[in-house]
């Protein structure tokens, strides 16, 4: 039985259609909605079952109603990076919404009508800023969006504290996937600057006041205890420190052992620790060790 402190967080609202502050909409998928002056932009397709254009269900469904509801076309489709669990309906969106444009890096897979590399607004959406980040996508193509009018903050999948404390893990890792921890602090410091109130992750995670920078501050606070860990250990071989390194980080988030020998577990192939965790881990460690030669 899986350990329930270790299944995610509640999410803080309910199925369906759900307005979080003006002019933002939660589908009950992980689809979100943005309403401008003009127009309305989706963010993030997802993957859950839509149905299709002719036959919407989920998300695209209630995108259909909500167009029709504020009378603004949807003009855009934000794409948060090209993880298949964010886009995997986009084409079926495209055909929702055949003049809607798509809006993602070019650096991942989305092939985007519009294409963000530096931080920009969209025509007809009035103060809401995409502003491309570094840290969870191996494309290097993580879009957030800040809408300073409702306090709002999408974050894709950049944030992911693993908890709401760092002694309180709620996931069985301590610290999120990451390839380059330098630019993954870097956004996360950038997002840090913003003025918001109210968070939404690319799992349909809310926080509200404190909490929603609280779950900002504590996914950098987790990078910087990988740097600070893999620091203070002993020279010695890579291989062999990894994994001991992983499981003290995770000890100190109160990540019980069972949960750990699952994460660590190969018997079936690369275990998750290999695929999600240890690449953190070789950063820092080949980065600290260039450092100091």
């Amino acid at each position: 039985m899986a350990d329930a402190r270790l299944t995610g967080p509640d999410p803080g609202v309910a199925p369906g259609p759900q307005r979080l502050a003006p002019g933002v909409w939660l589908s009950s998928g992980r689809t979100a909605v943005v309403e401008g002056p003009e127009v309305l932009a989706v963010i993030d397709p997802g993957d859950e079952p839509v149905g299709s254009a002719g036959r919407p269900l989920g998300a695209l469904a209630e995108t259909l109603a909500l167009e029709q509801q504020v009378g603004k076309p949807v003009a855009f489709l934000i794409c948060t990076h090209g993880h298949e669990d964010h886009i995997a309906n986009l084409g079926l969106f495209r055909e929702a919404f055949p003049r809607a444009a798509v809006v993602a890096h070019p650096a991942g897979p989305c092939a985007p009508d519009r294409p963000v590399k530096r931080e920009c607004a969209l025509p007809g959406l009035g103060e809401v800023h995409l502003i491309p980040v570094f840290g969870h996508s191996p494309w290097g193509d993580d879009l957030a969006l800040h809408v300073p009018r409702a306090g709002t903050l999408f974050s894709g999948d950049l944030v992911q504290p693993k908890g709401d404390t760092w002694e309180q893990a709620f996931y069985p890792s301590p610290y999120p996937y990451f390839v380059d921890g330098g630019s993954y602090c870097a956004s996360l410091e950038r997002l840090l600057q913003l003025e918001f109130t109210l968070l939404i992750t690319g799992h349909r995670e809310v926080r509200r006041g404190a909490a929603a920078r609280g779950w900002v501050a504590l996914t950098l606070e987790a990078l910087r205890r990988v740097e600070g860990a893999v620091r203070a250990w002993p020279d010695g071989e890579r291989d062999a420190a990894a994994p001991r390194i992983w499981q003290a980080l995770a000890d100190a988030r109160g990540i019980p052992q069972a949960a750990q020998a699952a994460r660590l577990d190969s018997r079936e192939g690369p275990s998750a620790f290999e695929r999600f965790d240890r690449p953190g881990i070789d950063y820092y460690w080949q980065r600290l060790r260039k450092a100091s030669c």
